[in-house]
């Protein structure tokens, strides 16, 4: 399973730094739990947060849908759709003022890759009956 190995370590790569930001902020603002007040602080949390909610289904979707016989260029692009999307999300949570158009695509590309993922399970899942 070379894309979902591949997706996985980017994701797990941007986890640590995620988490890396994390524990800065919390040093910054001395908060050993919770955010406090600090916009730094909540915007780093909800970063890392955002990816551990999203990333694992992603990734479960994909390694399941790579042990089928579906052609590998559409994995690749749902593989791509998620980890672009992860990143663009991830890294720039909290870093524009007003509309953050890296943040607003990389929930659509999240959004888009496991829904279609989804689909395509349904699919192959219920075509294994028929």
């Amino acid at each position: 399973m070379p894309i979902t190995l591949i997706s996985a370590s980017f994701l797990g790569l941007l986890l640590v730094y995620l988490s890396y930001n994390v524990s800065k902020e919390r040093g910054r603002t001395k908060t050993s739990l919770g955010t406090g007040d600090d916009e730094g602080l909540l915007n780093a949390v909800r970063a890392q947060g955002n990816l551990i909610e999203y990333a694992p289904l992603g990734l479960i979707l994909l390694g399941m849908l790579e042990t089928l016989p579906i052609n590998q260029t559409f994995l690749m692009v749902l593989a791509g759709l998620l980890v672009v999307g992860r990143y663009a999300h991830g890294l720039t949570l909290g870093k524009f003022e007003g509309k953050n158009l890296f943040r607003m695509w990389g929930t659509i590309f999240t959004w888009v890759s496991i829904l279609v993922a989804s689909g395509t399970g349904l699919y192959e899942g219920v075509m294994t009956f028929i």
